[in-house]
């Protein structure tokens, strides 16, 4: 429940809205047929003719040497996989996204033959239409890269405001652009400097040309202003701030292509050769080449030393001359295949990237003893024979076993981007530690290798590696992938040398992002370690050497298969690796990679045999036969199957080794088992010894692990998919191929196509999807129907039938079905699978969204009509939000126009049981209105539905409205002006909408002018009135739907009762209570700016440009400048359609003010200088069209125009100031005109006042406004019809009082930062104005806003007083202020005559709160105050304002007083509500007084006299001074509650120091008198003395309370102390002072807070009078504590121990002690003795008072310090009796 406008409205729960059953879409337009086609705009209501086509296109395939697959099924996949592609293209798919998404214009640069060069913009790339638009590069200053917006962007500089953002399609593209418009700006460089100069000349020369503005005005039409208001108009929503800044998405509108193999940067290793130093001849002949004396073998590989990982595969290269390899012998068996490798690298372009080199020799022994030879660096050939020989020993025996040796490294790229480094080269050879053998020791010593304190501990073998790294083109000849599968056939392989592709090994988290194109099937096996210390099976186990094995089958007779791939110089394929074996090492790590080829089809048996020997390296010994066969002994064997849970696994693997190899040895799960009978024995108890890690690299074996079972469907499929090259979405080829086997297993076959599509989604390939839906024939779920009904109506030329012929009924029937099963899924799942849910919910959009294009629209509707029906605004929030974003994408069809039916409801046919009369604009979100304009008032409706829901709801359903509108104003399909307004008049219901919500706008925050409720009322009767106008409605009440809600009686009363009988109020939303929570001001904001946008469009006459060329910074200047466009369009509809109404009572009406208010609010917003001149020109044609509300009767409106026009002649924009200055001067013109040639007065005086408030506002008077006085004065100069009139004198006559003004106003200006400067000199401004009450008034304002600037609260409410004064003086005056009638009400006569008298008193009625109010008696009688606008209310407004600071400065005892007058109007006027409120105002004020008039908490100020003295110097016979005016001179100055002495000392000081410089001032620190010839002339000095109010005896029995002794006070008093001896204090018997009384010329509080001194009279008192004086204080002191309502305990206690508890030469008792002992009383008088005596006495009856009250009141913890104070008492009484000889007694004992 809430109030709006004193109404109670109970929020009723909402309910479900009625259905809207949509029109038959397809018989509409089938009757209207011709009609339509008739139509100029048939564009906006039919569908275009082959919206959508078939095409083909042909399959590009990467690896076109597929490996062929037995079996018919595998060819004929590999058939389709080589087919043509059919894609379906909807012709104006581009329009059917957000409209952020619509194409862009294409620009053309143009060089014209002055050698100028041009930027032609057209809508698409058809670029010989005619172009939409240019820009002249004449203009243009620069050109820069600019990413902030889109890619690919950059931003052409125009001038200081102006910008140009544009995006090419490519970087290159964009550095293109860049450079030519560079040059070309450098060519035009010194045309543009000519042209500045010439400009120069040109602005000198214009100032001569001004008089002719005004008569160019005078004959402005309407047509001619409203024709230059829309030149270059922008488009409001390209400049809408609430959207979001996105970059020119490829993602949704891009072109779907077929997906490819992206291939990243490609390079090529060629590798050369390999030398060490230690060379020799291998032939015993010595007669071959020098060469190395052993071969060695070289495997290459990439790693990633910042990810700490291996991204690539190895390559092995065999760079040993043929005669170093022929040493090996036997060892090596059959010829191989010789490779160059080429690395393609997709994400691998970083400095981390490093290539190693690994070279390995054959196994000799341990790696010391294998480099010692090379590291001696001897290379006699004694040794090298030496060497050679055992070499060759070694070859022949151990020739197959290899040994670490060496390694190396080099960079690969230069930089982060791709930039190869082909001048880097290996570095040395590292020896090989046999303790760093692993590849993550290999890693972590190659990130170190560049520091040098690290590669200087390594040892290095003199040689070089000589390895190149080049750059290879896409197409290079004799190329195999990595499976040695030709790319493409083999050319002459005498010209091109094959190339392999080595493996990259992508992260685990890109392993998804590409769909694959080239056919791997491979497993990389990575032996890593063994630990046999531990072992006691085998004697000897030290020189470990490692067989992997790939193998189908565990039994005893099985083969090891022919799989794994070979090193250079062996077969391709063998059927074994061996491992590097490490010399005597119980505990090897092994680096080496075996490459496999996997079979097609694997099984439970497939798996990786590992068989362990002990190499024998000793070939010195004299072995027999037998020793000889046992160069390899077997110790260990271990497995590893390959599938797991039907999947392979790249990870690693820790198992146990056993002694032997049982056949079924694959049945042993674990270690501690056998199965099958196998006697197996384990080394080490079973422990899992041996680690091993693998690497699956394939296209056709899964590693995920399936959350389904797919058993039923695989064992069909693997045949197929076994050879693909496409992952996961081959399974989709073959529902294609294999229809048969999938009808058999339907049911699988979905859980599959779920799976994949899941988990491509899960990995965000949702594109690649995409991607093979647009060009392979199959999607899932709805696009796979959508593509299918496309091709269907194509093969089946269909397509040119009627809608409703061309599928069937029961067709239709499952796709509703389909469509509200998903639905119901949507509903009931979208809690527990949020992104889900949402998704399906775009999916099921998009597919009705292209339902409209194949399928019967009708039907279609129905399908949106259902599914937004089944949510209601009772549902949960996430279910509305989905409502809306199916609604956003539905509504985003390209063809939304043509099915909203742009045509009044009349001409539509269809069920509608009433056909209306008449073609007008609907204002009504009726029934028959969404029916007939099904998606846009089914989008209406649910947004006046989102608006009375909660805030989220609201953002996204007026976000969706919006970001439509703008789509339809951007679409360049609709860019005439008449498609534009008839696009815009189908959502002319939206004014119901906002007229339903605007008691719930933010009128107050987006306006700063007050709205009362009345007000607001008739807003909205001027809105509703502004809508019938435009469209020539009778009707236009905007209830939403209010043709299904009738409103009931009460309803209608209540109408009534709010006295609005002619604005029917808005109904409710089909039986919904209206909400009365606010809009925030961004919903409010988009309500108002789609109005405006529809307001704007239907009456628009010019071209609407794009905004979407400017950058960020300009973007919300040009929004702010298209909305004021805006809005003062329809404002001119708006006065022209209400001219009669804003003519009543001579133009003086609440709606004119309004509509002023509205042209001034320009004004008080900053706006461009664009928005300023439009509103400059409406506003000559406004006065111009109504001279009466501005030159008769009040002036209110006349003054507020005349303030914001001197405002803009002082602005920064030298033409704003040349317009405003035009303004003013044809505003004082027409002023002229109509009083037909007499004077301007009121322009004269209103002027004059306005200048006087912007001087306190604004601080205008510079150059730049004095510029735009002597615009004017040569506008009345050169005005040759107006010559021979006095209107130029009197021109000139105002021109010269404001520079008189604009003086005082410099001086202010000068004392800006000096507070009681500053308001004296807007004081002498005041009194100045005298003969004119409302420029007086003006400055009185003007102190009263510095004095609450400054805080100073009371001087503010004596300055509305004063205002009240001087209106009343006014109107007493002009006898406006006759008798009130006879009060109502019964009160005392004298009262009731007091308040009539009043306002017949004028000034005078004042007396009574502020003696200073006589100053507005000194009124003058002139025209000034003939022309002042005041009136009985004005009076009314002052006093209340009056009231309103008299509450903020606590004078509450004032506000009865000030209400008096106030009370005598609302009792004439019989207003007992405001005569209600009035003494419950007067009853607060009195209950506040009675509160704090005792308690003292109340603060009004402290007084300090200051005195001001400075230089004295006769210059040119004048007297000048440091102080000027101020010099000689005592001011009291009336600071804020308690500031200190110290505090206002610091003040004054640093504010003069500042004026004068701080070595040239000096305080003066005491009180006494100043003779200014005794100062040093050098400085400035200042006095200020602490003052105290002075009463004499009269008044201080007069003025009791606080209030009462700091109101209307002009007397101060402050007391000098001093001795006869010259001293300032001495003891009391010679203690003098000097009482100082100070009258100041006004009663404080006043307007100013200084006033100044007039008289000063001084006394002196003797010590005897000093004492009676301080004595006489304290007994008035005690009493007043003891007599308070509410003791003050503290001050009380505090009173009493100065006055009982003092030292002996201090206090009371001292003043005693000094005149009242008898022989010291003779030295003074007998009667000044006596008074002493009797005040003692007095003292002594206060001080026994207080402590009988002090006793009374203090608690039990302060018992003792009461007896200790009433000791003291006892003491004193004792010791001054025995003074006075006479007996004091104590209080309580009188």
């Amino acid at each position: 429940m809430c109030q709006y406008d004193n109404r109670i409205i109970v929020q009723k729960p909402q309910e479900k809205p009625k259905l809207i059953d949509p029109l038959d879409y397809e018989t509409v337009i089938s009757e209207l047929g011709d009609e339509l086609k008739e139509d100029p705009l048939r564009d906006l209501l039919l569908f275009p003719d082959n919206d959508f086509s078939v095409s083909v296109c042909a399959c590009v395939c990467t690896n076109v040497c597929l490996r062929w697959l037995d079996g018919s099924v595998a060819n004929a996949a590999c058939k389709y996989y080589n087919s043509e592609l059919n894609v379906v293209q909807f012709k104006y798919d581009d329009y059917a996204g957000d409209y952020r998404l619509l194409p862009r214009r294409y620009f053309q640069l143009t060089q014209l033959t002055d050698n100028s060069y041009i930027m032609n913009f057209y809508k698409d790339e058809k670029i010989s239409k005619e172009p939409k638009g240019c820009i002249f590069l004449d203009s243009c200053t620069g050109v820069v890269q600019n990413n902030r917006l889109r890619k690919h962007a950059f931003e052409l500089k125009m001038n200081e405001v102006t910008y140009f953002v544009l995006a090419a399609e490519s970087e290159q593209d964009m550095e293109e652009w860049i450079s030519t418009l560079t040059r070309i700006l450098q060519i035009t460089l010194l045309f543009f400097l000519i042209y500045n100069s010439y400009q120069v000349v040109l602005d000198r020369v214009s100032l001569s040309l001004l008089p002719s503005l005004p008569y160019q005005y005078i004959s402005e039409t309407d047509e001619g202003i409203r024709s230059a208001r829309r030149e270059e108009r922008l488009n409001l929503f390209s400049l809408d701030p609430d959207t979001p800044v996105t970059e020119h998405s490829s993602g949704e509108n891009a072109v779907v292509r077929p997906f490819d193999e992206k291939l990243g940067r490609r390079f090529m290793i060629t590798c050369r050769s390999l030398n060490l130093m230690l060379q020799g001849c291998i032939n015993e002949s010595e007669t071959g080449p020098v060469t190395n004396i052993e071969p060695f073998f070289v495997s290459l590989a990439l790693l990633d030393v910042r990810e700490g990982r291996k991204v690539s595969a190895d390559f092995h290269v065999d760079l040993n001359h043929e005669a170093v390899r022929q040493m090996l012998g036997g060892c090596t068996n059959g010829t191989g295949v010789s490779f160059n490798p080429s690395l393609w690298i997709y994400m691998l372009n970083d400095s981390n990237i490093l290539m190693v080199a690994r070279v390995e020799k054959v196994l000799m022994g341990n790696i010391a003893c294998g480099t010692e030879p090379y590291t001696k660096n001897t290379d006699s050939s004694k040794t090298v024979q030496k060497i050679l020989k055992s070499n060759k020993q070694f070859c022949s025996k151990l020739g197959k076993y290899r040994m670490p040796f060496a390694w190396s490294v080099r960079s690969v790229f230069k930089d982060n981007h791709g930039a190869l480094d082909r001048e880097s080269r290996f570095s040395p050879l590292f020896k090989q530690e046999s303790n760093k053998i692993s590849t993550d020791d290999l890693i972590k010593l190659v990130s170190e290798y560049r520091r040098a304190e690290k590669t200087s501990k390594l040892q290095t073998i003199p040689g070089t590696l000589d390895i190149a790294v080049d750059y290879i083109p896409l197409e290079h000849p004799n190329c195999v992938t990595s499976s040695y599968v030709p790319v493409k056939p083999f050319e002459d392989l005498s010209k091109h040398q094959p190339t392999v592709e080595v493996e990259e090994f992508v992260q685990d988290s890109t392993k998804f992002t590409q769909p694959h194109r080239v056919y791997r099937n491979h497993i990389y096996v990575y032996p890593k370690h063994l630990k046999y210390d531990s072992q006691k099976s085998f004697a000897k186990a030290r020189n470990l050497a490692v067989y992997v094995e790939f193998r189908s089958s565990d039994e005893e007779v099985a083969k090891p298969l022919k799989c794994i791939y070979g090193k250079p110089g062996g077969p391709v394929f063998t059927t074994a690796a061996c491992a590097t074996v490490l010399h005597h090492s119980q505990n090897p790590d092994f680096y080496d990679e075996a490459k496999i080829e996997l079979p097609t089809q694997l099984h439970e048996k497939h798996h990786l045999l590992f068989s362990f020997y002990h190499v024998t390296c000793d070939i010195n010994a004299k072995t027999n036969a037998k020793r000889k066969e046992t160069l390899e002994t077997p110790v260990g064997y271990s497995w590893l199957p390959l599938l797991k849970e039907g999947r392979l696994s790249s990870q690693e693997f820790s198992i146990p080794v056993s002694c032997n190899l049982p056949p079924g040895y694959l049945g042993i799960k674990e270690a501690s088992n056998t199965k099958n009978g196998a006697d197996v024995k384990w080394v080490d108890g079973g422990k899992a010894i041996f680690k091993v890690s693998t690497n699956v690299v394939s296209t056709v074996y899964t590693q995920v692990r399936a959350s389904l079972s797919i058993k039923g469907v695989w064992g069909p499929l693997q045949g197929t998919v076994k050879w693909t090259s496409n992952g996961p979405l081959d399974i989709s080829q073959q529902i294609e191929q294999n229809a048969k086997v999938f009808k058999q297993m339907q049911g699988e076959a979905r859980v599959v196509l779920v799976h994949i599509v899941a988990k491509c989604h899960e990995e965000n390939l949702d594109h690649y999807l995409h991607s093979y839906i647009k060009v392979c024939f199959s999607w899932f779920f709805f696009e796979l129907i959508v593509k299918s009904m496309a091709q269907h109506l194509t093969d089946s030329d269909k397509a040119k039938l009627p809608r409703p012929q061309r599928f069937p009924s029961s067709y239709q029937s499952r796709v509703e079905t389909l469509v509200e099963t998903v639905s119901e899924h949507i509903f009931w799942k979208n809690k527990d699978l949020a992104e889900e849910t949402r998704s399906a919910n775009l999916a099921v959009a998009a597919f009705v969204k292209r339902c409209f294009t194949l399928m019967d629209r009708g039907f279609t509707f129905k399908l949106i009509s259902n599914y937004i029906n089944m949510i209601t605004a009772t549902d949960s929030k996430v279910l509305c939000e989905l409502k809306f974003e199916f609604l956003r994408e539905v509504c985003n069809h390209e063809h939304y126009i043509p099915l909203s039916l742009p045509l009044p409801s009349a001409r539509i046919t269809g069920r509608s049981p009433r056909v209306e009369p008449l073609s007008v604009p609907e204002y009504n979100l009726t029934g028959e209105f969404c029916r007939k304009h099904f998606l846009t008032g089914l989008l209406l409706r649910e947004l006046g539905l989102a608006l009375q829901d909660e805030q989220d709801l609201r953002h996204l359903a007026l976000a969706t409205l919006k970001t439509l509108m703008a789509k339809h104003s951007l679409d360049a399909r609709y860019a005439t002006k008449e498609k534009q307004a008839r696009i815009a008049s189908l959502y002319l219901p939206l004014y119901g909408l906002i007229l339903d919500n605007m008691p719930r706008f933010f009128l107050r925050d987006l306006f700063p002018i007050y709205f009362t409720s009345s007000d607001q009322v008739r807003v909205q009767m001027s809105f509703s009135s502004l809508a019938v106008a435009t469209g020539n409605q009778a009707d236009s009440r905007g209830s939403l739907i209010s043709v299904d809600s009738n409103p009931s009686n009460s309803d209608r009363n209540s109408e009534k009762m709010d006295g609005c009988e002619k604005f029917a109020r808005p109904q409710s939303l089909i039986g919904y209570g209206s909400r009365c929570d606010k809009l925030d001001q961004a919903e409010t904001r988009s309500l108002l700016m789609c109005f405006l946008h529809i307001m704007k469009t239907i009456s628009e006459d010019g071209n609407i440009q794009d905004g979407d060329t400017l950058s960020p910074t300009d973007i919300e200047a040009n929004l702010s400048t298209e909305v004021s466009l805006t809005v003062l369009d329809v404002l001119e509809l708006f006065v022209h359609h209400h001219k009669k109404q804003l003519l009543l009572d001579e133009g003086q009406n609440v709606l004119m003010k309004k509509v002023l208010d509205t042209y001034l609010l320009f004004f008080q917003i900053n706006q461009s200088t664009t928005t300023l001149r439009h509103v400059f020109a409406s506003l000559r044609l406004f006065v111009q069209k109504f001279p009466n509300a501005f030159f008769q009767g009040k002036a209110d409106l006349c003054g507020c125009l005349c303030y914001e026009i001197l405002k803009c002649c002082n602005h920064r924009s030298s033409s704003t100031q040349t317009e405003a200055a035009a303004l003013l001067y044809f505003f004082m013109r027409k002023n002229f005109e109509f009083t037909k040639g007499k004077s301007i007065v009121r322009s004269h005086l209103q002027v004059i006042k306005a200048v006087s408030q912007l001087i306190a506002d604004a601080g205008i008077g510079g150059s730049r406004f004095q510029q735009s006085l002597a615009i004017i004065n040569n506008f009345a100069n050169g005005d040759a019809p107006l010559k021979s009139t006095p209107f130029p004198a009197e021109v000139k006559d105002l021109t010269k009082r404001i520079r008189t003004v604009l003086m005082a106003t410099a001086q202010m200006k000068e004392h800006e930062k000096d507070p009681e400067m500053l308001v004296d000199l807007q004081y002498s401004l005041a009194n100045s104005y005298a003969s004119t009450p409302e420029l007086r008034r003006t400055w009185l304002e003007s102190m009263a806003k510095v004095h609450v600037r400054n805080g100073d609260l009371s001087e503010a409410a004596m300055c509305y007083i004063h205002i009240s004064a001087l209106i009343a003086e006014s109107l007493k005056r002009r006898g406006e202020c006759a008798h009130a009638a006879a009060p109502t009400l019964l009160f005392a006569a004298w009262f009731v005559r007091s308040r009539l008298s009043s306002f017949s008193m004028g000034w005078a009625a004042f007396m009574c709160i502020s003696p200073n109010v006589k100053e507005e008696g000194a009124m003058k009688e002139d025209t000034g105050t003939q022309d002042t606008p005041y009136t009985e209310d004005t009076l009314v407004e002052q006093l209340e304002l009056c009231v309103d600071y008299l509450w903020k400065s606590e004078r509450h005892e004032l506000i009865a007083d000030i209400n008096k007058p106030v009370i005598a109007v609302f009792e004439k006027r019989r207003d007992f509500k405001r005569l209600s409120e009035l003494y419950y105002d007067i009853h607060r004020s009195y209950l506040k007084v009675t509160e704090v008039v005792n308690s003292e908490k109340r603060l009004f100020g402290r007084y300090y006299r200051v005195a001001f003295y400075g230089q004295v110097s006769n210059r040119s016979s004048l007297r000048t001074g440091f102080f000027e005016e101020e010099e000689s001179k005592e001011f009291i100055y009336k600071e804020p509650k308690l500031t200190g002495l110290s505090e206002i000392s610091q003040r004054l000081l640093k504010l003069y120091s500042d004026k004068f410089g701080a070595d040239n001032v000096k305080m003066i620190q005491d009180s006494n008198k100043v003779n200014p010839k005794d100062l040093d002339p050098k400085f400035a000095y200042i006095q200020v003395t602490y003052v105290l109010p002075f009463f004499d005896e009269k008044e201080q029995q007069d003025k009791r309370t606080d209030f009462e002794r700091h109101h209307n006070i002009n007397r101060f008093v402050f007391e000098t102390p001093f001795t006869l001896s010259g001293k300032k204090h001495g003891d009391v018997e010679e203690q003098c002072k000097r009482r100082t009384i100070l009258t100041s010329e006004c009663f404080f509080p006043y307007l100013k807070k200084r006033i100044q001194v007039v008289e000063q009279q001084s006394t002196e008192m003797n010590p005897i009078e000093v004492a009676i004086d301080e004595m006489s204080r304290k007994v008035s002191e005690l009493n007043q504590l003891c007599n308070m309502e509410e003791v003050d305990m503290i001050r009380l206690q505090l009173k009493l121990q100065g006055s009982v508890s003092v030292k002996v030469n201090a206090g009371p008792m001292a003043y005693a002690r000094a005149f009242l002992e008898e022989k010291n009383a003779k030295k003074y008088p007998d009667n000044q003795v006596k008074l002493l005596k009797e005040i003692f006495r007095q003292f002594a009856e206060a001080c026994g008072q207080a402590l009988d009250v002090n006793e009374r009141l203090i608690k039990e913890d302060q018992l003792e310090y009461q007896e200790e104070m009433r000791a003291h008492y006892r003491d004193m009484l004792t010791e001054l009796s025995g003074i006075m000889n006479e007996q004091v007694s104590l209080c309580n004992d009188q």
